[in-house]
């Protein structure tokens, strides 16, 4: 099963998308993350309702952020291949995290506006995970069936206002700077998640091409880490980091600039696609 939330009109409406229709779900939930919220009974509702509900096309669909989360926060350096591309990184010992905030949360297909004080904005697919039950102090063995789904988040960053600080918050956080999306899909859509493809292109250039294989800490053990200091709530996105590739280590660097188009790809999710203005 793969959900999402799409726009009638300016209303947000849940729904699942099956081959070229999106079920709408509205009837039965009022979004998807309320869905989430309500547990087994939430999901077991949506999937009663979906033989029945109202279908519309998906071709022309405007997909907003899947899920409206309450937290996104963002796993830095967990990938070997992008820690050995950055000639200032340190091996991780731990995980370490960072926030994207609200105005940073955007949608497939949605613009996203060149930051005019940044010359350096910059790319980052990242395999995200969508939250489905209350985790606080979580032992590792309990993460994998918490987890309601999973999704795609572009780490977008102007690199010359993150390095420059070098605390990351305002160089993460320009607003449309954390498109979501396309779809949630279900757990059983990715039976391996240590081994989903990942891959950015910008403008139809291959420039990220990795695969969660490449994790320097396994999802259980950055989930547990997470919460043992923050709780986390159903509906919360957590993401995994990038794979090697993106704009600031290439040579010469590239940077994204009004007209480029950026997607970003996972195997079993889809793609998500942006335009930069």
């Amino acid at each position: 099963m793969k959900f999402l939330t799409f726009a009638d009109g300016a209303t947000p409406r849940p729904g699942l998308l099956e081959g070229d229709s999106i079920v709408d779900l509205s009837g039965v939930v009022p979004s998807i993350r309320a869905m989430i919220e309500q547990g087994a009974g939430g999901l077991a509702k949506a999937k009663a309702a979906a033989a029945s509900a109202p279908r519309r096309p998906a071709k022309g669909a405007r997909l907003l952020a899947p899920v409206s989360p309450g937290k996104v926060l963002c796993s830095g350096i967990n990938y070997k291949s992008h820690a050995e591309e950055n000639p200032n990184a340190v091996m991780p010992k731990e995980p370490f995290f960072f926030a994207k905030l609200p105005n940073a949360i955007a949608g497939h297909e949605d613009k996203i506006a060149k930051p005019a004080r940044s010359s350096q904005t910059d790319y980052e697919v990242e395999f995200a995970v969508v939250i489905g039950r209350r985790l606080s102090h979580a032992p590792e063995s309990a993460v994998m069936e918490a987890i309601f789904g999973y999704t795609l988040l572009n780490d977008v960053s102007a690199r010359d206002v993150q390095f420059k600080d070098n605390q990351i918050t305002l160089g993460k956080n320009f607003d449309g700077f954390a498109p979501i999306g396309p779809v949630i899909a279900a757990p059983e859509e990715l039976p391996d998640v240590n081994k989903v493809g990942l891959r950015s292109i910008l403008n139809g250039k291959l420039m990220q091409n990795g695969s969660t294989a490449d994790w320097l800490f396994p999802l259980p053990r950055l989930i547990s880490y997470l919460s043992e200091t923050i709780t986390l709530e159903p509906g919360d996105v957590v993401t995994t980091g990038t794979p090697a590739g993106v704009g600031a280590f290439q040579k010469p660097p590239v940077w994204m600039k009004p007209g480029d188009v950026i997607e970003i790809e996972a195997d079993g999710i889809g793609t998500l696609r942006n335009h930069i203005v």
